[in-house]
C-alpha cells in the first residue's frame, strides 16, 4: 500500500493538490546544476552581411506580459495603463476569465519602421483591404499579441460594410482605434484558453461586446450601443468647414474624413446579413476572422449575441445558453438550432433585422462607491531592449505565425553575434526540437536547464529527449529504465511542474517513465500524478497510467476510483475498453469505500 492515507480523497476533491508533495525547485534544479558542461552547436554565417542589422526596440514586463515596443515611451507607457485598467475591468464584469490558468504572453507594439507585416501569417491574406490591424498568435504553451501603432486608418476597398449610414461622405478610409485591437486580442487570447475552445463566432461576439467597454477608475459601461445617428469628431468637423465653404464665395475642395468603425447596430442597417451556415463555418485561423475592422461576419457575431444576451425580455437567452452548451459537443445543425431557440435560420436572420432596427436591450453599468473602484497601474519601466530579447520575442512570434525561415533567421541572429540568454538557448532549443533536430537541440536545453530557465516546456522536452535516449540504449524499448535513467528523466519535469503555465504532459511522461522503471513511484511522486489528475481530470491517459501504478503499488483502493473515474467520463471505445480491463485486474472485493461514486470532473 501506498503511505498515502488521504490519496483517495485527492483524486477528486474540489480543492486543487497543488505543491503539496514533491521536491522543492532548488532541489531538483541542482541536478542540472551538476550536469557535465555541453558544447553549444554553431550555425553558419557565410558572410556578417547575411545577418540582419540590430533594431532598437525598448523592453518592460508588467505580470503574465513580456512587452516590446518600438514605439514612442511615452505612447507605449499610456496605452499599457490603459490596458491595466481595462484589464480590471473586464475582473469585474467577467471574474471568472481572468481567473483561468495563465499563459504567457509577448505583446509587441509596432509604432514605426512598418514592423507589424513581418509577423502577418501568409495565409491571412493580410493588407490594407483586410482590415488588419492587429494579431493573436498562440500554441498550448505561450501566446502573442501584436498591434500596429502605425494604423490609424486602412483604406475601405475590399470590406464588406457601408460605413455611411449617417450620409457623411468619407475619404475611402476606416478609423483605426488600436487600443480596441489590442483589447480585442487580449480577449481572444483569454477566451482561447477555454477547453474545448469556443465557436469562432462566439468568441468574436463576445471580444467585440469586451473591446466596446467604457470604463474609468470609477464606472464601467457594459453592453451599451452608440446612437447610430451619430457621427466621428472628424466628420463632423469636416461636414461643419464644407458647409462654411470658401472665403468671398471662393470653390473650395470639398473635405472628408475617415469612416467611423460603427457598433453592429449602425455598421449593419444597410448591409445584407449572412445566413447562420455561413456565419457559424467560418474557423478560429480563417481570414475572415483574423481580419475584423470593417467586416460583416465580426459585427453580425456580434449582433447575435449582444441581441440573445441582452435584448429587453431576454427570450433568447435560455435557448442560447443550451445552444452554446451542445455545441461544445454536437455539430451544428439547423436542427440542434432549432431544438434549442424554437425556430430555424432564416426566421432567426428576421428577428436579428429586426433588432437591428429597433435595438430594445438593457446594458449593464458599474459604478465604484467612495474609497474603491478600479486603480491605475504604477509606472511602467522600459528600458532598451537586448539583441537577445529581440531575436527571441520576435523569432517565436513569427513561429507562432508559421513564418519559420524569418523565425530562424531572427533567433540565430542575436546568438550568432554571442548572446547567450538562457531564455534564448531555451527558445533556439525549442526550435531545433520542432525542425526535427534532436542533437542541437538537447545541447541548448541542457545548457537553458543548467542555468536554472524559467520554461517549463524547455524541461518537459529536455525530459522527453533523454525518454527516447533510455528507449534507445541498449536492451531495447522494452527494457525496464534503470534507476539512474529514471531519476535524469524525472529530474527536468520536477522543475517544469513548479513552472507556470502548468502542463499535464509533465505528469504523463511521469507516469510514463515510472510504467517502465525498475523504480516503484515513492508516496511523493503518487502525490504529483494525483495533482496531475486534480489539474487535468478528462487528461485520461493520465487517470488511466496513474490507476495502473496503484496497482502495481497494491493500492485498489485509490486504483479503483481512478478507474470508475475513467469508465464515467472517458470517450466510448478504446479508451473505455482500456479502463474496464484495468477494472477486471482487480481482486474481486475491494474493501472499503472503493465503490462509492467519483465526484464529476473539474471543469478545465
Amino acid at each position: 500500500m501506498i503511505a498515502h492515507p488521504s490519496l483517495r480523497k485527492m483524486v477528486f476533491s474540489s480543492l486543487l493538490f497543488v505543491g503539496a508533495c514533491g521536491l522543492r525547485a532548488q532541489d531538483s534544479a541542482a541536478a542540472a546544476k551538476d550536469s557535465p558542461i555541453v558544447a553549444l552547436p554553431v550555425y553558419t554565417v557565410t558572410d556578417a552581411r547575411d545577418l540582419p542589422l540590430p533594431e532598437s526596440w525598448r523592453h518592460a514586463e508588467i505580470p503574465g506580459f513580456e512587452i516590446l515596443s518600438n514605439a514612442s515611451d511615452k505612447e507605449t507607457k499610456r496605452l499599457i495603463a490603459d490596458f491595466q485598467l481595462f484589464n480590471q475591468a473586464i475582473g469585474v464584469v467577467w471574474p471568472a476569465l481572468i481567473g483561468r490558468s495563465p499563459t504567457p504572453v509577448s505583446l509587441i507594439l509596432c509604432g514605426r519602421g512598418g514592423k507589424f507585416d513581418a509577423f502577418v501569417p501568409k495565409a491571412a491574406n493580410a493588407g490594407p483591404a483586410q482590415g488588419m490591424a492587429s494579431l493573436f498568435l498562440r500554441n498550448n504553451e505561450r501566446s502573442a499579441i501584436i498591434v500596429d501603432l502605425q494604423a490609424r486608418e486602412i483604406g475601405l476597398a475590399g470590406l464588406d460594410l457601408a460605413f455611411n449610414p449617417s450620409g457623411v461622405e468619407n475619404n475611402g478610409s476606416i478609423e483605426v482605434d488600436t487600443y480596441k485591437q489590442l483589447y480585442r486580442e487580449y480577449v481572444h487570447s483569454l477566451l482561447a484558453r477555454t477547453t474545448p475552445r469556443m465557436g469562432a463566432w462566439l468568441e468574436e461576439g463576445l471580444a467585440q461586446l469586451l473591446m466596446g467597454m467604457k470604463f474609468s477608475p470609477t464606472l464601467i459601461e457594459f453592453a451599451k450601443l452608440e446612437d447610430p445617428n451619430t457621427v466621428s469628431i472628424g466628420q463632423a468637423n469636416a461636414a461643419a468647414i464644407n458647409a462654411v465653404g470658401g472665403s468671398d464665395g471662393e470653390s473650395v475642395p470639398a473635405l472628408t474624413a475617415a469612416a467611423d468603425d460603427r457598433d453592429f447596430n449602425a455598421a449593419l442597417q444597410r448591409t445584407r446579413l449572412m445566413s447562420f451556415p455561413e456565419l457559424f463555418a467560418v474557423k478560429h485561423d480563417d481570414p475572415i476572422a483574423r481580419n475584423s475592422i470593417g467586416s460583416k461576419w465580426a459585427k453580425q457575431s456580434t449582433a447575435f449575441v449582444h441581441m440573445c444576451l441582452y435584448q429587453t425580455g431576454q427570450k433568447f437567452q435560455k435557448g442560447f445558453v443550451t445552444f452554446i452548451t451542445r455545441t461544445v459537443k454536437e455539430p451544428v445543425t439547423e436542427a440542434l438550432f432549432k431544438e434549442c431557440f424554437g425556430i430555424g435560420y432564416n426566421a432567426m436572420l428576421l428577428e436579428v433585422r429586426s433588432y437591428l432596427d429597433f435595438t430594445n436591450y438593457k446594458s449593464l453599468g458599474w459604478s465604484s462607491k467612495k474609497g474603491e473602484g478600479l486603480t491605475e497601474s504604477g509606472p511602467l519601466v522600459l528600458r532598451e531592449a537586448t539583441e537577445s530579447e529581440v531575436g527571441r520575442i520576435k523569432g517565436e512570434a513569427m513561429l507562432l505565425a508559421n513564418l519559420t525561415d524569418s523565425a530562424r533567421t531572427t533567433l540565430i541572429t542575436p546568438y550568432t553575434r554571442g548572446e547567450r540568454d538562457p531564455r534564448l538557448l531555451a527558445a533556439l532549443g525549442l526550435y531545433e526540437r520542432g525542425a526535427n533536430n534532436p542533437d542541437r537541440a538537447k545541447k541548448f536545453l541542457e545548457a537553458a536547464a543548467a542555468a536554472k530557465v524559467v520554461r517549463p516546456l524547455a524541461y518537459l522536452e529536455l525530459a522527453r529527449l533523454r525518454y527516447q535516449a533510455a528507449l534507445a540504449a541498449p536492451g531495447g524499448p522494452d527494457a525496464q529504465f534503470t534507476s539512474a535513467q529514471t531519476a535524469d528523466i524525472v529530474a527536468p519535469l520536477l522543475v517544469a511542474r513548479l513552472q507556470p503555465p502548468p502542463m499535464p504532459e509533465t505528469y504523463e511522461l511521469i507516469g510514463d517513465t515510472y510504467a517502465r522503471s525498475v523504480d516503484q513511484p515513492k508516496p511523493d511522486i503518487m502525490g504529483m500524478l494525483v495533482e496531475g489528475v486534480n489539474l487535468n481530470p478528462k487528461r485520461f491517459a493520465l487517470v488511466y497510467r496513474t490507476a495502473l501504478l496503484c496497482i502495481r503499488l497494491g493500492d485498489f483502493k485509490d486504483a479503483s476510483a481512478l478507474i470508475e473515474h475513467g469508465l464515467r467520463y472517458a470517450p466510448a471505445g478504446v479508451p473505455q475498453t482500456r479502463f474496464a480491463e484495468l477494472k477486471a485486474s482487480l481482486p474481486p472485493a475491494v474493501p472499503g469505500d472503493a465503490k462509492a461514486p467519483p465526484a464529476a470532473p473539474t471543469k478545465s
